[in-house]
């Protein structure tokens, strides 16, 4: 049985090595939304004068509404040049690009706020279906589970005045 066990935590050690390698993997995918630089092919304009560089391939592979956004035809797709909802902060915008990027693995903003407006974009830009190719769909889910463990009676009505 000691074979047995130390086989099982060995395997455990492996499974925790591999999540933390997918997670920096996933951490640098995130981060290649940021600031504009030259691998970029798509510049997000927010309202505050933010630019966001990002990758379209990246958008259009994540995200339904971004594949249309991109298609042949439209402004941006000629462009390359996105007017993001003005009702967010160019930090909620960052946040759901990175995630976007990192397949919906990137860490959460840490901040309830940060986390409260990232799931309002996400519901904005996710599909109608919500489907399993839709990246927005399971950010939506991860800041709703996140958002309901930060949900206490001394925060609660501010919450809930925060998504109407």
């Amino acid at each position: 049985q000691d074979d047995a066990e130390r086989a099982l935590g060995t395997q455990h050690l492996e499974i925790d090595v591999l999540r933390t390698e997918a997670d920096k993997c996933f951490e640098s995918l995130a981060l290649l939304a940021g600031p504009v630089a030259a691998g970029h092919d798509v510049e997000f304009h927010c309202e505050d004068g933010e630019k966001i560089g990002c990758s379209r391939l990246l958008l259009s592979h994540a995200s339904p509404y971004y594949k249309a956004l991109f298609s042949k035809g439209t402004v941006e797709s000629v462009s390359g040049i996105v007017k993001p909802d003005k009702d967010f902060s160019s930090a909620a915008h960052l946040a759901l690009l990175g995630q976007l990027h990192a397949l919906g693995n990137a860490p959460l903003p840490a901040e309830l706020d940060g986390r409260l407006e990232l799931l309002c974009l996400a519901v904005k830009v996710r599909a109608p279906s919500g489907g399993a190719d839709d990246t927005a769909a399971r950010v939506l889910e991860r800041c709703d589970r996140a958002v309901r463990k930060s949900l206490f009676a001394d925060n609660c009505l501010a919450v809930l005045l925060r998504l109407k």
